[in-house]
């Protein structure tokens, strides 16, 4: 068994990172976009464990100016299991742990003052182990939170923005506070915006299209509802277990702090990019979604699915979570 490092991402890691099951006890999924996402991955550094020729084992890192996210932890089938027991059971660490640890060690050692920090779903045991073992603390949590429409309309003020440039200096207004912030995939992709009667611009994000296959939902009846879903008049419009696609929104403006305006918004976007649920994954911190969370009519799947907290968790992190600076979220880093 041997560590290599790369900031090369290769055919044998594509191959694992797309058959990664995520999630343990709540939601279970995979992710079906894998080969293109990882290819926009930013500053990329890859640290594989290979046996035999095949990659067993993965970390890799989006190194960044303000740390270093954990963008893929993922394991190979046969070692998923075994890992979740030994970390239960505080064993001694196996050969495959204390490698990884190398990996974290080395990291701090080159940018001591840099913080590395990741999310974990709070119910997926073995991701929540992991992180414990290898000295990886909570930080603090942001939150998912679906938004659904059965037959989405896209307002006749619903718009395309083209420049970065035209928004950029409002989103830094809004956003460039916060704990990690960073630019690298907010400013590209599509922006969605929407106009008043004048033609002035009042709300805008940026959207992403997600394809996943979901194995199970969160909830003591998620894997019977997987199963039935697809029988179940509405629902089985809203989710599709076996080709579920979605949006996600990065950056969510509203000039005028309008709930109003924001699920204009959401359903112009879904309307535009065919899908009929979004996810947004922000602080609960965050001024926009704190003020606005219980005026906003989130839809059917809300009702199902409910807030769902993810942690934030750090390693060689100096300061401590303030909720006057909440944490920046790209949704590119939970998709």
């Amino acid at each position: 068994m041997n560590l290599v490092s790369s900031d090369k991402i290769s055919p044998e890691l594509i191959e694992l990172l797309s058959n990664t099951e995520l999630g343990t006890n709540g939601a279970r999924y995979i992710h079906l976009d894998t080969k293109e996402r990882i290819k926009e991955a930013d500053n990329p550094v890859s640290y594989s464990l290979n046996r035999n020729g095949r990659v067993i084992a993965n970390v890799t890192f989006c190194i960044r100016e303000i740390g270093y996210y954990l963008r893929y932890f993922a394991f190979s089938v046969s070692f998923q299991s075994k890992s979740k027991r030994k970390s239960a059971k505080k064993a001694k660490s196996t050969h495959l742990e204390q490698q990884i640890s190398l990996v974290f060690d080395q990291l701090e050692k080159e940018r001591p003052n840099h913080p590395l920090y990741a999310y974990i779903d709070l119910e997926n045991d073995r991701s929540r182990l992991f992180s414990e073992r290898f000295g990886f603390e909570r930080y603090s949590h942001i939150v998912s939170r679906t938004y659904s429409r059965n037959h989405p309309k896209k307002d006749r003020n619903i718009v395309n923005i083209k420049s970065w440039d035209s928004i950029s200096n409002t989103i830094r207004e809004e956003y460039g506070s916060d704990e990690f912030y960073y630019e690298a995939h907010i400013k590209k992709g599509n922006y969605i915006g929407l106009n008043d009667n004048q033609g002035n611009l009042i709300a805008f994000a940026k959207f992403t299209k997600v394809h996943w296959r979901i194995l199970s939902l969160p909830g003591r009846f998620g894997s019977f509802l997987v199963k039935v879903l697809p029988f179940l008049p509405i629902l089985n419009k809203l989710i599709n277990p076996q080709n579920h696609l979605f949006i996600v929104p990065d950056a969510v403006y509203s000039k005028n702090n309008a709930p109003k305006d924001i699920e204009k918004l959401f359903d112009g976007a879904m309307s535009i990019y065919n899908v009929h649920s979004l996810i947004w994954f922000i602080d609960p911190n965050k001024e926009i979604y704190k003020r606005h969370k219980k005026q906003i009519r989130w839809g059917i799947l809300d009702r199902l699915l409910g807030e769902k907290k993810v942690a934030v968790v750090t390693r060689n992190q100096r300061k401590r979570y303030s909720s006057k600076t909440p944490v920046f979220v790209s949704a590119f880093d939970l998709i």
